[in-house]
């Protein structure tokens, strides 16, 4: 397990990188680069998934505080949602940041994005 968490959070950086560079996917390279490493993201969002949805808000807040942007930045690229693999797993992720009770401003902030996410 400890070391799947260390690969989960090396991929977690390099996909936040990638996500940004990626922005709109405007470019002829940067689609060309979506298509290319498509099939490895679905797949670190699975491992993502997983592992979310063994935790409480509270854990996932404090183990990945970024999570609604990596989260945000895969909902606004188009090229990544064209495709109903990379929904479905998006909108497992999206699930497990909602809570019914939200107990932080952490909690309600993610509560909040998940369902408008084009306020943040």
């Amino acid at each position: 397990m400890a070391q799947d968490s260390v690969g989960l959070s090396s991929g977690y950086q390099f996909w936040m990188r990638k996500l940004s560079v990626w922005g709109q996917a405007s470019t002829l390279e940067t689609q060309q680069d979506i298509c290319h490493h498509l099939p490895q993201f679905q797949e670190f969002l699975r491992q993502i998934y997983e592992t979310l949805k063994e935790m409480d808000s509270r854990t996932i807040i404090e183990r990945f505080p970024t999570i609604g942007q990596l989260l945000a930045k895969t909902c606004w690229n188009p090229f990544i949602l064209a495709y109903d693999e990379s929904q479905k797993i998006l909108t497992w992720c999206l699930g497990c940041l909602i809570t019914k009770e939200p107990q932080s401003s952490g909690e309600s902030k993610l509560n909040s994005w998940t369902r408008h996410p084009e306020i943040f």
